[in-house]
């Protein structure tokens, strides 16, 4: 039976709150944005870098010893004397796990910024199966936006998924292909679209 304190935690990940306190620094820091306290948590537990309850713990005395500054909206952030501990003892956690962490924080706040200026919007059809419209913006402002009907909601979710993986390469894909400037290719099968 795994103990209930390193439950969750992957081989080389942290069990020292000394240790997780300045992993939670150098990843605050070497990102340089707040990150909603969810999110932190969510990036640390979900690598298995540490347990949740030692993250948390560790989160909670970063904030009360005034090494990260937490916001209304629970958004966290270095202060000036958290980013020193980042930079000047971020050796003491394995480089592996410092890597992990600034990785998933940065892809974490890229998919945050994508869903922020792109929209899909799923929604049941009384005729049965769901139309997902996806919306490629810019400013605040559509410029595209591709509607599809699909038969089951896990359709309509991988469509959202890919979507807002790179919701780009919808705009260039289509504008190539309606301007004329995509290379078509057919082996078979297989369609390639050269952009």
């Amino acid at each position: 039976m795994p103990d209930v304190f390193t439950a969750g935690v992957e081989p080389g990940g942290l069990t020292n709150s000394q240790e997780i306190r300045i992993l939670l620094c150098y990843m605050l820091d070497t990102v340089g944005k707040p990150i909603h306290r969810d999110a932190v948590t969510e990036i640390v537990t979900a690598g298995g870098m540490a347990n949740y309850f030692d993250t948390e713990d560790a989160i909670q005395d970063l904030v009360r010893l005034q090494h990260l500054v937490e916001s209304e909206d629970r958004m966290l952030a270095t202060t000036v004397t958290g980013a020193q501990i980042g930079q000047s003892l971020g050796v003491r956690v394995p480089y592996t796990l410092r890597e992990r962490s600034v990785k998933a924080a940065l892809h974490l706040l890229k998919r945050r910024e994508i869903e922020r200026d792109n929209k899909v919007d799923i929604q049941p059809l009384e005729e049965g199966g769901y139309g997902v419209t996806c919306t490629v913006q810019d400013r605040g402002r559509d410029l595209l936006s591709v509607t599809l009907r699909v038969s089951d909601q896990w359709q309509a979710q991988q469509i959202k998924e890919q979507f807002l993986t790179d919701p780009a390469l919808l705009y260039r894909s289509n504008l190539a292909v309606l301007t004329g400037d995509a290379g078509l290719r057919r082996a078979g099968t297989e369609l390639v679209i050269k952009l």
